[in-house]
Parts: C-alpha cells; sequence; structure tokens
C-alpha cells in the first residue's frame, strides 16, 4: 500500500489582486497544492481560503517560517521600497530552504525601448519608474535565488472582475474614458495567466516567461472593441500621450500550444462569448 502524496506547499504574496486571486483560485482546486495567500488592506471575502495579513518587512519570515512553503508567487503590489524588502528577505529564506519563487514583473522593464515587440533574452530598458523598480525587484531575486527565481513578465492585464475592467465601465458610465491612441500592446487575462503557472508548477520550470497574446492591438482599438462587446454606451475618449510597442513575446519552445492566447480570444474572453475555466 502506498503512502500519501505530499501536497506542494504554495504561498502567493498578494493574493487579494487580480493576479494573485487567479492563480490561489486554481490551484486550490486540484488536491496537488496546498494554498495560502496574504493580502494588505483588506482580507479577501473567501472563508474557505487561507489568508495571511502583510503590511510591514518584519512579518514575512514569521509567515514564511508557518507555513514552510516550497514556491513563492509574488503579486504584490504597492509601495516600491517595502516590496523590494519584501522580496529580499522572502528570497533568503527560500534560498536556504530549497524553495522556488515566481516573480510576476511587467513590460514596462522595455518602456524605454518602445519601437518593438521584446523577447525573453532582451535587456531591460526603462525610463520609468515603476520599470526600474521592477528591474530592480528581477534583479535582486536572480542576485540571491539564482535558477530558483522565475522571472515572470506580462503586458496590460484583464479580468472579467479587474480594476481596468470596473474603470473601463466606470468610465462608460461617467461618459469620458482614457484610452492610450498610438501605443500598440499585447495583452494577458487573469486566467491565461493562472494556467501559466500551474504548468510552470508541475514542469518545475525556469528562467523568465513572456506571457501574453501573440498578436499586438492598439490600445484605443482593444478598449472600443471591449466596450462594444459587452454593449456598453460609446464615451467620449480622451487620448493619452504615447506611441510605440510595448509587447512581450516568447521564443520559448517548451510552452504548450494550449497556453496560447491571440487578442481576439482575450475580447471574447472578457466580453463572455467564451467560456473560462
Amino acid at each position: 500500500m502506498g503512502g500519501l502524496k505530499m501536497r506542494e506547499k504554495v504561498l502567493i504574496l498578494g493574493a487579494g489582486g487580480t493576479v494573485g486571486a487567479a492563480i490561489y483560485q486554481r490551484l486550490s482546486q486540484s488536491d496537488d497544492f496546498d494554498v495560502y495567500g496574504t493580502y494588505f488592506s483588506s482580507k479577501p471575502d473567501k472563508p474557505h481560503m487561507r489568508y495571511f495579513s502583510l503590511d510591514n518587512p518584519e512579518e514575512i519570515n514569521d509567515i514564511f517560517e508557518d507555513i514552510a512553503p516550497k514556491y513563492c508567487i509574488s503579486a504584490l503590489r504597492g509601495d516600491f521600497h517595502k516590496q523590494i524588502d519584501f522580496h529580499v528577505l522572502a528570497a533568503k529564506y527560500l534560498k536556504s530552504h530549497q524553495g522556488r519563487m515566481i516573480y510576476f514583473s511587467t513590460a514596462n522593464v522595455f518602456d524605454g525601448a518602445l519601437e518593438c515587440a521584446h523577447y525573453e533574452e532582451d535587456k531591460p530598458q526603462s525610463v520609468s519608474e515603476y520599470g526600474k523598480f521592477k528591474i530592480c525587484c528581477e534583479n535582486h531575486l536572480r542576485d540571491i535565488l539564482g535558477s530558483l527565481a522565475v522571472i515572470v513578465r506580462i503586458p496590460f492585464v484583464f479580468g472579467r472582475n479587474s480594476v481596468r475592467m470596473r474603470q473601463m465601465l466606470d468610465g462608460c458610465k461617467e461618459g469620458v474614458l482614457d484610452v492610450y491612441e498610438n501605443l500598440f500592446s499585447n495583452y494577458v487575462t487573469d486566467i491565461q495567466i493562472a494556467d501559466y503557472v500551474e504548468w510552470m508548477i508541475r514542469e518545475k520550470k525556469e528562467g523568465i516567461f513572456h506571457i501574453g497574446t501573440t498578436d499586438v492591438m492598439r490600445y484605443s482599438e482593444f478598449i472600443k472593441r471591449l466596450v462594444k462587446g459587452l454593449g456598453e454606451e460609446y464615451p467620449v475618449f480622451h487620448y493619452l500621450e504615447a506611441a510605440g510597442t510595448m509587447a512581450v513575446f516568447t521564443k520559448r519552445k517548451d510552452i504548450p500550444r494550449r497556453l496560447d492566447w491571440d487578442v481576439e480570444r482575450v475580447i471574447a474572453f472578457l466580453c463572455k462569448k467564451e467560456q473560462g475555466k
């Protein structure tokens, strides 16, 4: 008679946000994972899920000692200086216990080079404080964890109940909506991200991943397609200054085709014309 299979312990930093919540929900549906999450301002209203409050960096060691996770997934948001402290402490714990981290970075690490889309091996080049901060976190994690740190760069994230979707719907109701006119991007949904993360953990993947649609669309056109697909009244569009391409594509050969999404699929999913998991 075989022994019971050990469940992989996973801690999600920022489990109350769009990305973290989708990953938490996906992994917790499997008997293979023992999932925990952290929140900052308000505890998610999900009584069957296990959450820890995380406000100050000194709290993180106690949480890690209590859970002893094999994987830490970071989808943290908020104060940049605090985040760096959180990640350095988390990385040091994971290194001493041979744990792994999946860190969510951003396409903004390339916002200083908008003349083309970027791939995993391209050197980050940012002019924004956000992009520079993300580069700093990437470097810290790779310096401490080496191959135990997985870097995931993502473009604009949308989910059916995400902040961006709520802002878009609010803009439609108010009659004015800000959009980037001359910015081309690819996009990603929270569901696609959750699919990727489950696959990466099961396959023990390493390195850098770019997760996003396989094609690009002008940001203003993308938003207009969503407004139309959801049956909302067209607002007055206020065009913001931004020009170029901010997209992250992959050259990795190990990614299953089932994880590929194109822009049309994203639009169909967000407009509830495609069933999500």
